[in-house]
């Protein structure tokens, strides 16, 4: 996290001097380093604190705060970013550079927790041995990370056509960041209760909801042919808010210490890597066919690819987490 944190200040300090677009990929290419070495360590860091201070059944709570004020930053980001860019082009990528040396500060205070720690050896030989454990020797984990991927892909997919598709309903360009905010926001709100809903009617339904939520988002995109559409990309990254906490602590119960980090960067990979493959079809069918036809077949396809990851998860042990149960008598989220 420290090293991470370096990097990205000077990442996005490369940003702010850049003159062309050499000077904008060799800041991408720091910053795309310095990002791939938070990925998984912060999460894991927190769930081993937690842990080792007998509070692991907290996680989801403390996921869903994380997530909260995360998403509420990013919203407001979007908002004051854009008053920045017109003040000064520059200013933005500046404050980024000063933000990462406010996280320098943050991480050098941390402190680390007790934990197994991986042998020292090949680390390609570490990740085939983290290959081998999701494919063959853990089968609930290997379903509970595709249910992630899943529901994390049906609300990904629209981050990146939602700016095209309020365009084309009439929306002013100007009000796209407006539109960025208020998505951030419901993902921050719906994070921040996620917990408490899980609690209330368990994993399962919670799970039944988010599919709902895909299919009615998707559904209004698909067939309202004006800027009330937009509002239901309001309802996806709801359901993105919502499904993330509780499943994460269950992912994170599964996960073996010694190699914490290196599983969710490992499922962050495969995400990653399967966008990089479905979100390209997606923008080559739109430009073929249209927004609204493509919306209703791609969450057509989610729904159906997230109930059969929930058919996968049900083989391998059901819906019960240990949040629930690993809570000492009496103690609340």
């Amino acid at each position: 996290l420290l090293i991470a944190a370096i990097l990205n200040a000077v990442g996005w300090s490369l940003y702010a001097r850049a003159d062309g677009i050499g000077g904008v990929i060799l800041g991408e290419a720091v910053l795309g380093v310095g990002l791939s070495l938070i990925s998984g360590s912060d999460a894991a860091l927190l769930y081993e604190s937690l842990k080792e201070t007998g509070r692991e059944f907290e996680y989801g709570t403390w996921s869903g705060r994380v997530r909260f004020w995360g998403q509420l930053g990013e919203g407001s980001a979007a908002l004051i970013a854009g008053v920045m860019f017109a003040y000064w082009a520059r200013l933005p990528f500046v404050t980024e550079a000063l933000i990462w040396v406010l996280n320098l500060c943050v991480a050098w205070l941390l402190v680390e927790p007790e934990r197994h720690r991986p042998l020292l050896g090949g680390d390609w030989s570490q990740v085939r041995a983290m290959v081998r454990h999701v494919s063959r020797e853990a089968p609930r984990l290997r379903a509970v990370m595709a249910l992630t991927i899943a529901l994390g892909m049906s609300s990904f997919i629209p981050v990146w056509t939602v700016q095209l598709y309020a365009t084309d309903a009439g929306m002013d360009a100007a009000w796209l960041g407006v539109v960025w905010a208020v998505a951030n926001y419901s993902v921050a709100l719906s994070s921040l209760f996620a917990t408490r809903l899980f609690d209330r009617i368990g994993l399962l339904r919670l799970l039944v909801v988010c599919v709902v939520l895909i299919a009615v988002g998707y559904a209004g995109m698909g067939l309202i042919n004006s800027l009330w559409g937009v509002g239901f990309y309001l309802v996806l990254t709801t359901m993105r808010g919502l499904f993330a906490p509780p499943l994460g602590h269950e992912e994170q119960r599964l996960i073996p210490s010694a190699d914490r980090a290196g599983f969710l960067s490992l499922r962050s990979l495969t995400f990653r890597g399967t966008f990089l493959v479905v979100g390209p079809m997606v923008g080559f069918a739109i430009d073929g066919y249209g927004q609204h036809i493509v919306l209703l077949v791609v969450g057509a396809s989610m729904v159906t690819v997230c109930l059969a990851a929930m058919a996968g998860l049900r083989r391998e042990g059901g819906f019960e987490t240990s949040h629930v149960e690993a809570r000492p008598h009496g103690a609340s989220a």
